[in-house]
């Protein structure tokens, strides 16, 4: 998108920490008016995050969208919310855009899909490719070639080797690693510094070193 393109307001639709993260790499970027956020809590209305007032829920978009606001980004840190909620809002008309930090290295052709968030220090390899609604934590990187899916989150300083396949709702919890060329299905939860040296399936939570099925992937609540 060109800058003349660029909308000049945009939303976030979630008032969490998470949302607090993707202003303060707005902010960051500077590409960016924010217009307000939408919540669906039930107190949401009567809340502000870091100055910025909550504006309504879900139940607005359509409004939002005919006064002009024609782009947003799901701030949510739940992967099954997160899918869900951008979903909604291109429903309702709006493209999902993608927030960078400056300080994040997307090497040669590199892509990333829309409604991602890329934090601090984080690099994403040569000819990755990544799905949509993405989280990527600082000090994260991806190696070369890797293919990610869609709705997938991870959390600071993981890292994963060049040509992995990540199926979607992945989730990485913190210091997590990822040996070259293995693949993982849908729904894979790895633990905090757990190491995967070998292929995973679907629905599956995996911890320790090297990396073990602890348990099916449990429901999101």
């Amino acid at each position: 998108m060109s800058q003349n393109a660029m909308p000049e307001s945009i939303l976030l639709f979630g008032a969490g920490g998470h949302a607090r993260s993707v202003i303060g790499v707005m902010l960051a970027e500077g590409r960016w008016k924010l217009a307000g956020l939408l919540d669906d809590g039930p107190a949401a209305l009567s809340r502000r995050v870091l100055g910025y007032e909550i504006i309504g829920n879900r139940e607005h978009l359509v409004g939002l969208r005919e006064q002009g606001i024609s782009a947003g980004l799901a701030a949510i840190g739940s992967n099954s919310a997160l899918g869900e909620i951008a979903q909604v809002m291109e429903k309702a008309g709006f493209a999902l855009i993608s927030i960078v930090h400056p300080s994040a290295c997307l090497m040669a052709d590199a892509v990333v899909g829309p409604g991602s968030f890329i934090h601090a220090m984080s690099v994403i390899g040569p000819e990755c490719r990544i799905g949509r609604n993405a989280i990527i934590q600082p000090f994260t990187s991806l190696g070369h070639e890797s293919r990610v899916g869609d709705c997938v989150q991870f959390s600071p300083g993981v890292h994963i080797g060049g040509n992995v396949k990540i199926g979607d709702y992945c989730f990485f919890g913190p210091g997590a690693v990822v040996y070259p060329g293995v693949t993982l299905g849908c729904n894979v939860s790895i633990g905090a510094n757990a190491v995967v040296n070998k292929d995973i399936g679907d629905n599956v939570v995996v911890a320790g070193n090297p990396a073990r099925r602890v348990n099916p992937a449990l429901p999101e609540s």
